[in-house]
């Protein structure tokens, strides 16, 4: 009997060197290198380990290597095992860069944190350290961010540092971090510094590494904010000409013209800037670009002297800074529901981790039986059962806490985006009613208190297009801040939207309503109406509908709105999301908080109809 139990002992002993043999048996030590080389942003040495690797992982690999270098390859997730550990973490990286090409910040976010906790979790250290690498990158192109944002993910790599490589990323990203949280003076006054520590660290790095390139353009915005302009210029072209041959550092290559324009604007060489600035329009049309290019184009337009384009870029930039500050601030909300995500993926680990001290402790119980006997081993088995039930139920609880949390955030997030549009429709139509309306009936007067010949056939044609002119303007002012009115309500809004659509003669528009009772609560009414506007206008635009009936049909306390067409239907499967409207998406996700229910029905060649079910 004591035999026996000494076996039983020695086998559990031996369970965790076994886990671990297991473990560093599997390591693929192909990969580990692949990896090495991309957080060192290498991608042509990181290619030589992609031969010997498995022909899954290999294609996966390639995939994300191309996208590193600008290219689309997300096919290549496709029929991929996902239990291998390795395939995950690489599939995870190759949807976090496809979406961070595509300006899907907050997708990328997402995928990058998922990628760093399989890392961590399983060991995988080159695989961590590329994926906080590339978290970094992501957030560090984040233009209304604190460096704070990011810190955790940088302290996180420097408990990881172990040879100059690693210093170097670390203070590459450092340096980010003092110029979005330090003002101006006090980097003049460090600045050197920092530079001299920078230089001791990348003398004897290779001109053409990736790493070279962001070593000179980091150092020269650093010189820049010193206002030592020469030595910064030199340094910002040094960046440009590296990283003009390297795919990975596209931003850095971009990012570099556009500050050499800036710096000269600043030195007052108005010629030299215009004509960086010119080759930086060129390069990218994604929204932060677009944004930085407009803004240093009015300011260059205006030292240039030519004020109408300067008025027209700054009138853009401003345009596309709202669009952009509204994805940051999107993107600022995702970024807290994934944080509540991580959170409740450390609450796992925890109880993951007092799972596996359990267990070790199950040898310590092991070695009390021998010695207390089967009845104080059946005891001590029940209570650690029972605290693993209460901890088990206790997990469960916060998960509902957090997924409560996020379903909230979703709808604060959708609450701020209604609310902006509603914002800017207001704006456009006081815009132009106010200012040009005003304008216009005020050139109006004049005409008609001229006194040139009234009978003069120039004098009423010019009088003609001028009305017209100033209908069309106080069309579209009604157009844009149509909605509905505290005096109206839901059905004369509708109605009213209706009348101005048919009378173009583009698409025939009929309301019927069905015990339509009361006045709803105003932002239901606001909400419902705006979401009808949508579906209306994506028929417009898509349907090539001739007819669109919109049935209004309220019962007790629920309201059924349908909205039918003659259209050519679609497949919402293949249709790509509207950027500029609510979207099918967002409409869906926003009736479902209102604890309704969202349908489509179409057919290619006959029509779609869209029903709405919403209590009230």
């Amino acid at each position: 009997m004591i035999r026996q139990a000494l076996k039983i002992i020695l086998i559990f002993s031996l369970l965790p060197f076994t886990g671990i043999i297991a473990q560093d048996s599997s390591s693929n030590k192909n990969l580990e290198m692949y990896y090495d080389q991309l957080r060192r942003l290498d991608v042509r040495s990181s290619k030589q380990y992609l031969k010997d690797l498995g022909k899954e992982k290999k294609i996966l690999a390639q995939s994300l290597i191309d996208l590193c270098e600008g290219k689309n390859s997300l096919e290549a997730i496709k029929n991929i095992d996902e239990s291998d550990i390795d395939n995950k973490i690489l599939i995870q990286l190759i949807q976090g860069y496809s979406n961070y090409e595509n300006e899907n910040t907050p997708e990328a976010f997402h995928f990058f944190s998922i990628a760093i906790q399989l890392s961590d979790n399983h060991q995988r250290i080159n695989a961590l350290k590329f994926s906080l690498v590339s978290m970094l990158n992501l957030l560090r192109k984040q233009t209304f961010f604190s460096g704070q944002k990011y810190k955790p993910y940088l302290d996180h790599y420097e408990e990881l540092v172990k040879d100059a490589d690693d210093k170097r990323i670390v203070m590459i990203y450092k340096i980010g971090l003092e110029s979005k949280d330090n003002d101006e003076l006090k980097s003049k006054f460090q600045g050197y510094d920092i530079i001299t520590h920078f230089d001791k660290l990348f003398h004897d790095v290779s001109e053409d590494t990736p790493l070279k390139a962001r070593y000179y353009f980091e150092t020269a915005a650093q010189l820049k904010l010193a206002k030592d302009f020469d030595r910064s210029i030199y340094r910002f072209k040094k960046a440009e000409e590296i990283s003009q041959k390297q795919p990975i550092n596209t931003y850095v290559y971009q990012s570099a013209i556009w500050q050499l324009s800036s710096v000269c604007l600043i030195q007052g060489k108005v010629d030299k800037a215009f004509v960086y600035w010119k080759k930086s329009t060129k390069l990218s049309s994604k929204l932060r670009n677009k944004w930085y290019n407009e803004r240093l184009g009015s300011w260059i337009f205006r030292d240039m002297g030519k004020l109408d384009s300067a008025y027209y870029f700054l009138n853009e930039s401003i345009n596309t800074e709202f669009q952009f500050k509204g994805n940051q601030e999107r993107f600022q909300s995702s970024l807290l529901s994934i944080e509540n995500q991580t959170e409740k993926l450390k609450l796992d680990k925890l109880i993951l981790d007092n799972r596996r001290k359990t267990n070790q402790n199950y040898l310590i119980i092991a070695l009390s039986v021998l010695a207390l006997g089967a009845l104080t081993a059946i005891f001590l088995q029940k209570n650690t059962t029972k605290k693993r039930q209460l901890a088990e139920q206790e997990a469960l609880l916060k998960q509902e806490r957090v997924d409560n949390l996020l379903k909230q955030q979703e709808l604060v997030s959708i609450d701020a985006m209604i609310a902006g549009q509603e914002k800017e429709r207001q704006r456009v139509a006081n815009e132009l009613h106010d200012d040009l309306g005003s304008l216009m009936a005020t050139i109006k007067l004049h005409f008609d208190n001229s006194k040139v010949s009234k009978k003069d056939p120039a004098l009423k044609n010019a009088q003609k297009l001028l009305e017209e002119a100033y209908q069309k303007v106080r069309g579209m002012a009604h157009s844009k801040n149509s909605g509905v009115m505290s005096d109206q309500g839901l059905l004369p809004a509708i109605k009213k939207m209706a009348q101005v659509i048919t009378q173009t003669n583009a698409l025939e528009v009929a309301v019927e309503a069905f015990g339509m009772g009361d006045r709803l609560e105003n932002s239901l009414e606001l909400n419902l109406f705006r979401m009808v506007q949508e579906l209306v206008a994506n028929t417009i635009k898509h349907a090539e509908a001739t007819k669109v009936t919109i049935q209004l049909t309220q019962h007790e306390d629920n309201l059924n709105i349908i909205i039918e067409d003659n259209g050519k239907g679609f497949d919402r499967a293949k249709i790509e999301t509207d950027k500029t409207g609510m979207g099918l998406t967002t409409i869906e996700k926003r009736v479902e908080h209102l604890e309704g229910n969202f349908t489509i029905d179409s057919i290619l060649g006959k029509g779609t109809s869209i029903l709405i079910d919403i209590p009230v």
